[in-house]
């Protein structure tokens, strides 16, 4: 596990910069009424983030900053990477301001993938052969049992790709029909070879008219060759055209091991990984329709009729999708989603299984990836931390910063309340505490005052807390 990024180890080195700042500022005169936040290191904070959050980002943010005039929602934003506190102050005789500002790092800021890939979360079920990998929605990470393994023919889990720029082209509200594509000789002379082949297909006529939700219905639960020809001619003219598209699109989705070489994957010339396919996956599964058509253990098609799923599993033990495949190049390959509750929580994971073989090389396949997605889940779990009255820092009026009255002058910035946060073995969450103003003018302030908030995040998961000031100073 990596080491552990303690927050206050970073308030530590704010302490520094500030310290730097003010010795810098010591030759002011004494009529200056300069007014800083200090953020100093807690017992209670340490205790807590340490054992609970292991820190992967660490950024500032404040609103109204001086640099926007106070005017407006511009944010000003320091990252973990900055190393010099930065420091405001008024000297106005009328009007006391208390200043906020941020608790920066010499740590480098990394840079936040939308998909954190992964190895080694314990405790998983992986298949003694072939490809795995399993991530989560909204969590956002993939896990492999080979995060670098070479491409393979990938047979019928190709037509996710096929729906996904389908969708993206001509996107459908969940249920709706969408535009409707007419059969003509040219679908007919494709379904006619794909029988030929011994490719899955669905029965269609010359002249039927299919709605674009039927046709992909047809393409994704029976896994219908012949359709993945028709919608690909259907949106981009010729079948090339499509499959160019889809290319394109795997490189925008990061799919570095992915190549298309037609919208249906019978031919071995498809290739990906299982790392590559869950997070296409993770990111059909994120257009409603998409999600709503997968759904199915069968459809009813106007001239085929009732046509049954592949994936036996879909629509039992949380399974809400979304696609098998197999060739004997291929053999048993599947994609697998299936909600989970942790803690009272949603989610969908998402696990692909390649390469199984055997006397029923689907079943295999799908067997492994239920297994895999429920080793998944009991690696999850809903952490609760109660932050209540943890010291994150403190305003010292520079008017009450005298000897005589030193113990006046610190007036605690505390969190009020706990975060719940889905964590997995190994997580690494960004935290962002966030100033609501950089500056608030003496006589606005009052007990319990809301300055911030500090917010948890683990990809789109997020929990926060308020930043409080309990007792504020009299003007």
């Amino acid at each position: 596990m990596k080491k552990r990024l303690v927050i206050a180890t970073i308030l530590s080195i704010a302490i520094l910069g500030i310290s730097a700042l003010l010795s810098a500022g010591s030759s002011a005169p004494p009529s200056s009424k300069s007014v800083q936040l200090h953020v100093v290191p807690s017992n209670e904070l340490i205790r807590a983030l340490r054992s609970q959050i292991n820190v992967h980002t660490l950024s500032y943010i404040w609103m109204n900053h001086p640099h926007n005039n106070g005017i407006g929602n511009n944010a000003k934003e320091s990252n973990a990477k900055e190393s010099n506190a930065k420091e405001s102050s008024v000297e106005d005789d009328n009007t006391k301001e208390v200043s906020l500002t941020s608790a920066p790092s010499s740590n480098p800021t990394t840079h936040v993938s939308p998909i954190q890939l992964m190895t080694g979360i314990p405790g998983l079920v992986w298949p003694t052969g072939g490809e795995a990998a399993v991530g989560a929605e909204r969590l956002n990470f993939i896990d492999s049992n080979q995060l670098a393994s070479p491409p393979v023919p990938i047979a019928s889990l190709t037509k996710i790709m096929t729906a996904y720029v389908i969708l993206n082209d001509h996107p459908l509200a969940p249920g709706e029909d969408g535009p409707t594509i007419r059969i003509d000789g040219a679908d007919i002379e494709t379904t006619y070879n794909d029988e030929l082949n011994d490719e899955t297909i669905v029965p269609i006529v010359h002249g039927e008219i299919l709605t674009e939700k039927q046709a992909l219905e047809g393409l994704m639960i029976h896994s219908a060759c012949n359709l993945a020809y028709v919608l690909a001619r259907w949106d981009s003219g010729s079948v090339s055209a499509f499959v160019a598209k889809m290319n394109n699109m795997a490189h925008l989705l990061g799919l570095s091991s992915t190549r298309y070489v037609g919208p249906a994957g019978f031919s071995p010339g498809s290739v990906s990984t299982a790392t590559d396919l869950t997070k296409l996956t993770m990111a059909a599964m994120s257009i409603p329709a998409f999600a709503h058509i997968v759904d199915h253990p069968s459809i009813n098609l106007p001239d085929a009729g009732t046509l049954y799923n592949y994936v036996s599993a879909i629509g039992q033990d949380g399974v809400i999708g979304v696609k098998s495949g197999f060739t004997y190049q291929s053999e048993g390959c599947v994609v697998l989603a299936a909600i989970r509750s942790i803690g009272g929580t949603e989610i969908t994971l998402v696990a692909t299984v390649t390469g199984q073989g055997g006397m029923d090389p689907l079943g295999s396949a799908q067997n492994i990836a239920l297994a895999l997605i429920n080793s998944m889940a009991s690696q999850l779990h809903m952490n609760t931390t109660d932050l209540t009255g943890d010291v994150i820092g403190n305003i010292r009026p520079s008017w009450l910063a005298t000897h005589n009255n030193a113990h006046k002058a610190y007036y605690d910035i505390v969190m009020s309340g706990h975060i719940d946060l889905l964590e997995w073995p190994g997580a690494e969450p960004r935290v962002t505490i966030r100033f609501d103003r950089q500056s608030y003018a003496c006589n606005t302030l009052h007990p319990n005052i809301q300055v911030g908030t500090m917010t948890v995040s683990l990809g789109t998961f997020t929990s926060s807390v308020p930043l409080i000031v309990p007792r504020v100073p009299r003007c």
